[in-house]
């Protein structure tokens, strides 16, 4: 292999590659932000010490908020557990792996990224809020290092700042160009009244526009209980309207908020049977999974075997169900590890960062932008009581420019 090349890259990814977890070999240069976490992680004994992931090597930062404020300390806990868990699979990595407390602030994200840097680090991974990535962003500038995040802020992304995140606008635009392919041309889209809605909004209008499609009507509604009964009814109204034909419903919501919309919905006559529910990420969740409303709507994400596989591994090292994040860190560190072993002076720069040919993990396929965005090769899933099924099964490979 030449590493020159960046076009003809192959990498071969270690991990759960190597132990044939991830279902298939990975070629192609191979290897999900601010979520809200899934749910606590108490504190776990270490990994096994099969490997000393101490040893001389490539210095690597891992930037993780182990005394944030709330949850936000257990998933930092486990995204350090996932990127040992990265490097004693590989085996012999070959990188070191430095890990720094950010506290959950942009302070500590700032603190812990000078210390991490001062230490000879070549590549940061991480951190997790988007408030963190801020404030570490001109420091990894300023030394010429890359930075690979976990936020799901797009704002926050930059050229040199990478997400490895999952993105509701890819999201949004994956699941509304399988809707238009299924004849479910014209859109209608409840969005909540706030940055998140904004950015569904502009993607849903993108994605059905590109794929021959159109958002008929937009309903915003604030997250409050004076909030959405007006919304309601516009959409109920709209719903009814034989000159809007409306086929699908793009509703971008989780958690309480889903359940109470959608038992408002169909007491107001919406009937998901006749007009296709279209969600996001947030309907990963049994949550969706119990919400009549939702049952048979689609959603774009990572298939069910593959979140599946990782959670068994993990689980039978520290003995419990990782929160979703985990799994970015575990896919970063795999990323840096096979992204070291390129010459010095061609490690983690942008044109190897940015192969257009892209990266398998555990979470599939993904690849960078020049502008720090990640692209995933997303599923298309179908909700029912028993959990997600695959309806489309995500891209093999990246064909032509991103999105």
């Amino acid at each position: 292999m030449s590493w020159p090349s960046f076009a003809r890259l192959k990498v071969v990814l270690v991990g759960l590659a190597a132990l044939g977890l991830a279902g298939c070999s990975m070629n192609a240069s191979s290897l999900w932000g601010d979520s809200k976490p899934a749910a606590p992680v108490p504190q776990q004994p270490a990994a096994p010490q099969t490997v000393n992931i101490n040893r001389e090597g490539i210095k690597v930062a891992l930037l993780v908020p182990l005394s944030g404020p709330g949850d936000t300390a257990n998933v930092g806990r486990a995204l350090k557990q996932a990127g040992e868990l990265a490097m004693f699979d590989s085996g012999n990595p070959g990188i070191v792996l430095i890990t720094k407390d950010t506290r959950g602030n942009p302070q500590g994200a700032q603190a812990a990224a000078q210390e991490a840097l001062d230490e000879g680090a070549q590549l940061i991974l991480g951190p997790l809020l988007s408030s963190e990535v801020q404030a570490v962003s001109p420091l990894a500038r300023q030394r010429n290092v890359s930075m690979i995040a976990f936020s799901s802020s797009s704002n926050v992304a930059g050229p040199g700042t990478y997400l490895m995140s999952f993105l509701p606008e890819q999201e949004v635009a994956s699941v509304a160009g399988y809707a238009v392919r299924q004849g479910r041309r014209n859109i209608l889209a409840m969005i909540p009244k706030d940055q998140y809605g904004a950015t569904v909004e502009r993607s849903l209008v993108d994605a059905a526009g590109t794929a021959g499609g159109q958002v008929v009507q937009t309903v915003r509604y604030a997250r409050a209980p004076t909030g959405i009964p007006d919304a309601i009814r516009d959409v109920a109204a709209a719903v009814n309207d034989p000159s809007k034909n409306v086929q699908a419903i793009m509703l971008p919501e989780g958690s309480d908020y889903l359940r109470q919309i959608g038992a408002s919905l169909q007491q107001a006559g919406v009937d998901p049977q006749r007009v296709k529910m279209l969600g996001t990420g947030q309907w990963d969740s049994t949550i969706a999974r119990t919400t009549p409303i939702s049952l048979g709507g689609w959603y774009a994400g990572v298939a069910p075997q593959m979140v599946t596989r990782f959670e068994q591994r993990y689980q039978s090292t520290y003995g419990n169900t990782p929160p979703r994040l985990a799994s970015l860190a575990y896919d970063a560190v795999s990323l840096s590890i096979a992204l070291a072993k390129a010459p010095e002076g061609q490690r983690f720069s942008q044109a190897q960062i940015t192969n257009p040919e892209g990266f398998q993990g555990v979470n599939g396929l993904f690849r960078f932008r020049d502008d720090g965005r990640i692209e995933r090769g997303l599923a298309i899933l179908e909700v029912t009581a028993a959990g997600p099924q695959v309806i489309e099964n995500p891209p093999a490979r990246f064909d032509g420019p991103s999105f």
